[in-house]
């Protein structure tokens, strides 16, 4: 009888069953209630399209009635990722209909004090939503990983109806210091913290002026950079005084020219790896034509003492076509000789060439043969 097997096969069994035969076994015992419910709240997942046409969030709804009508799941759920699709346009016609769910929202995150990631993108950016809408008395002790974004003006410049979200969101960062990995993709305000605020964060993404403003004094070691504005020097004077070296870079979310590479390899030369996007109509030599342009990119690599991998996968192919294997391979040879610390490059052509012990750049597609 299943019933009489240990819990931990039980627990591996029901691992491996779709959601809803999961919520069928909670009728069945109140032991296999307790397996099932672990597995389906441990992790929970919302991805929700909220279309003019129906912009009620009624799986958030339904989500958020369940956790506060049963308390005893509130000890289980150590993952919450809310995402909304909204429609394009103002999003102030939304808010009869998103702010019941966002009440609904806040009372659930007040009570799932376990929490250790917490992602939540709702896409309702220049609607008068603040991050204190949704973060309003939530305590999370345990939080490891947070991302908030679609709240607030975001890269709206004058948006109709907006209230500033930085003290909310600054208040609910300097009360939990746990946070390692913060992800604000669309916050272009600087993030007004104490110096012993955040003290373990070790990963951010989002936009410049806000890594400026919080990487100083901070362990963070990798970085993604987000959002349409320029990246100036001296946000990267600031970005560099973190109490550790950024060693994991990614640029792949704006358009990086020769000029930022350079300024960034000036300012961040402990640079490891490097993701990039690159800006073809700011190449250094027009006169290359299709994957022969990126050849502009060795002196600004040679710039990057410790660079291992060069990630150019972010870069459109429509822009310079493919390239042949044996175009790519004359690009990391070449590479190489300016930065020599060079070990593993990605094409846009999404192929990956690693240098063998024995120098050679190899291809995830090419055979590797030795001679012995």
């Amino acid at each position: 009888m299943p019933s009489s097997l240990p819990t931990e096969t039980l627990c591996t069994i029901f691992e491996y069953l779709p959601p809803g035969a999961l919520s069928q076994l909670t009728l069945v015992s109140y032991r296999f209630r307790a397996i099932a419910e672990r597995i389906l709240y441990t992790n929970i997942a919302i991805l929700e399209p909220i279309p003019h046409s129906n912009p009620v969030p009624s799986r958030t709804c339904r989500c958020c009635e369940t956790i506060l009508q049963n308390p005893r799941l509130t000890a289980l759920v150590k993952r919450l990722s809310v995402r909304w699709q909204t429609d394009p346009g103002p999003h102030d016609q939304y808010m009869p209909y998103v702010a019941p769910a966002l009440w609904r929202l806040n009372r659930m995150l007040r009570v799932l004090t376990q929490l250790e990631i917490l992602d939540i993108s709702i896409g309702l950016v220049g609607a008068p939503i603040t991050a204190q809408t949704i973060l309003d008395g939530c305590r999370f002790p345990a939080l490891r990983l947070f991302a908030l974004c679609g709240v607030g003006r975001g890269g709206l410049r004058h948006p109709a109806h907006h209230t500033c979200s930085t003290p909310s969101i600054d208040r609910f960062l300097a009360a939990t210091p746990s946070i390692r990995h913060l992800r604000l993709s669309d916050h272009f305000e600087p993030l007004a913290l104490l110096a012993s605020d955040l003290p373990a964060l070790s990963a951010f993404r989002g936009t410049a002026i806000a890594a400026a403003s919080l990487i100083p004094g901070r362990p963070v070691c990798c970085l993604t950079l987000t959002g349409p504005e320029n990246v100036t020097d001296e946000e990267l004077v600031h970005i560099a005084r973190g109490s550790v070296r950024i060693c994991w870079l990614d640029l792949s979310n704006i358009s990086a020219t020769p000029i930022l590479l350079r300024d960034v390899s000036r300012r961040l030369p402990e640079v490891q790896l490097l993701k990039f996007k690159l800006a073809l109509r700011h190449t250094l030599h027009h006169s290359f034509t299709g994957i022969s342009i990126l050849a502009g990119l060795t002196p600004v690599l040679g710039a990057f003492p410790r660079l291992s991998t060069l990630d150019l996968s972010s870069t459109p192919v429509s822009n310079m076509g493919l390239g042949s294997s044996l175009e790519e391979f004359q690009l990391c040879t070449t590479w190489a000789r300016s930065c020599p610390s060079l070990r593993n490059v990605i094409f846009p052509s999404k192929t990956e060439w690693t240098r063998s012990p024995e120098h050679t750049w190899v291809s995830s597609t090419t055979p590797y043969y030795t001679r012995h």
